[in-house]
């Protein structure tokens, strides 16, 4: 028999490869009774986030990883192959990241527990890279690009599944638009953009800065607002550049806020200039609410513009002012490039966690049949 499937994190902060695993453990115990633990450190924001979300939490005594640790995980191995121990024989161990995969999937390994890898990222892959995703007795890839970073295993070795997306609460918008209008204290309509992710330097949060000083200076009455927890660079960070680019007053940092919909629920508009996405859910969040989007033509971002639209490409290499320029378009007529209902409920279904739950519960078949 199955399960439990447990879903261990090693870090503090909270992205879209968590809250993708977040959905999809509470598909799988809805959709087929499947008993799912998430595994982090207690005092971290991935523990908190997924009790808030209803999920059972295996809080650790670690503190949260900052970097990765080959030492520090030997030395904490007997600890976690106890904690695993308690599973019982049928317990899958789904990691998500190879910080996760070093320090759990050898754990696992050593009590011949199936192991199953989810490849969410575009990495250079050494050859201890190599050697620890090579204990995955499966490897799920979220994309296209993500599948070709891992050619050396070949064609046939991993499965491609994408992120499970559940269809937003359409009606609950307009109280967060009105709590951003008293930000600003601002009576007349205003045209908010937004930035939502964390603030890797990947994602280019000074460059979304950038952009939106050019296009303060065509619409005055617009508006930004970056949601996201500090990284590479903090909101502190942020808020002094937007200062210096005269847009001060125009801005506000949030921070992380969950759920999701309320960050988009405000916008007229999401930009994404991050490079190297290796799928970019907030673009497909954005396109199920019928929030258009504008974001590098890259990596994940082609793929889900090619596959489903909603939004416009700018060329990797575009200036801030080009970039600007797009979004300018768009929001002259945003109808023109959101998505109609019809067509996201469709998208909706498709991306649905339901179907994602049951296209990896037949990779764990598949892997516990092979343990």
């Amino acid at each position: 028999m199955i399960g439990p499937i447990l879903f261990p994190f090693t870090g503090m902060g909270v992205g879209g490869s968590h809250i993708s695993t977040f959905h999809l453990a509470r598909a799988l115990r809805a959709e087929h009774g499947m008993r799912c633990v998430i595994v982090a450190a207690g005092s971290s924001q991935i523990a908190t986030c997924a009790a808030d979300m209803g999920l059972e939490v295996l809080r650790t005594d670690d503190a949260p990883s900052k970097r990765r640790d080959l030492l520090g995980d030997v030395m904490k191995l007997p600890e976690r192959v106890h904690a695993l121990r308690g599973y019982g024989s049928g317990t899958i161990i789904h990691c998500s990241d190879l910080w996760t995969l070093q320090a759990w999937g050898s754990a696992a390994k050593l009590l011949r527990l199936p192991v199953v890898y989810h490849h969410r990222a575009i990495l250079e892959m050494s050859v201890l890279d190599r050697m620890i995703l090579r204990m995955a007795g499966s490897v799920i890839s979220i994309s296209e690009p993500c599948r070709r970073n891992l050619g050396f295993l070949g064609e046939e070795a991993t499965d491609s599944i994408v992120n499970p997306f559940p269809e937003p609460a359409l009606a609950s918008g307009s109280g967060w638009r009105e709590e951003f209008k008293k930000v600003w204290g601002l009576d007349e309509p205003v045209l908010l953009v937004g930035f939502v992710g964390n603030l890797q330097s990947r994602k280019r949060p000074g460059f979304f800065l950038d952009v939106c000083r050019n296009i303060a200076q065509v619409l005055p009455n617009a508006r930004f607002a970056m949601f996201g927890s500090d990284r590479d660079q903090t909101n502190a960070d942020l808020k002094m550049k937007a200062e210096e680019f005269g847009i001060g007053d125009k801005i506000v940092l949030p921070g992380f806020r969950s759920p999701s919909e309320m960050n988009f629920a405000t916008l007229d508009l999401l930009l994404a200039p991050a490079l190297g996405e290796p799928f970019g859910r907030t673009l497909v969040e954005a396109l199920l609410l019928g929030v258009p989007y504008v974001a590098t033509d890259d990596a994940g971002h082609s793929e889900i513009a090619a596959r489903w639209g909603g939004g416009r490409l700018v060329a990797r290499d575009a200036t801030a002012k080009q970039f600007a320029e797009v979004a300018l378009d768009v929001l002259a007529n945003p109808k023109g490039t959101a998505l109609p209902s019809e067509t996201r409920h469709i998208i909706a279904n498709e991306l649905s966690p339901a179907r994602h739950a049951e296209s990896v519960l037949a990779v764990y078949k598949r892997v516990h049949a092979n343990s």
